[in-house]
């Protein structure tokens, strides 16, 4: 975990893409979300849209492939936190994703991470203009 010297706090940590490395992703996010004094609730909605979008990113992004890594980032916004996971894939075509509430996709196991993301983030945003994927997800403290 590093820290920058700037005024608003930045941590880094980089993984290779094993499935392994997610508890240690989890108790990184954990830890900065606890730091940043989010409520118990806010840091588990936190966790699990970090975990997701990392899962995401090995899995689909980097095709379970350890030789390419997954970066996190985090970092103190006013009034919250932002967490940036991007990917070394090949991207893919958000519009091109089914709609899990869809009533032929309620009984699909897969297909809802980004519907995940959106609903405990108050902000997410993907770009895939740098290679991979990048997802940037905002969390406001008491945002009800």
């Amino acid at each position: 975990m590093s820290k920058s010297n700037s005024p608003e706090k930045k941590y880094q940590l980089v993984i290779s893409s094993e499935i392994d490395n997610i508890e240690k992703v989890e108790s990184f996010t954990e830890k900065i979300s606890k730091l940043l004094n989010f409520s118990e609730d806010e840091r588990d909605r936190i966790a699990i849209a970090v975990t997701e979008a990392v899962n995401n990113a090995i899995i689909h992004g980097n095709k379970l492939d350890p030789r390419k890594s997954v970066y996190i980032d985090i970092s103190a916004v006013r009034g919250g936190i932002q967490i940036v996971v991007k990917d070394e894939g090949e991207g893919f075509d958000l519009d091109a994703v089914p709609n899990p509430l869809a009533p032929e996709n309620l009984l699909k196991e897969s297909g809802r991470g980004i519907f995940i993301l959106k609903s405990l983030m108050d902000k997410v945003q993907y770009d895939f203009s740098r290679g991979g994927t990048q997802v940037t997800m905002i969390k406001f403290k008491n945002k009800r």
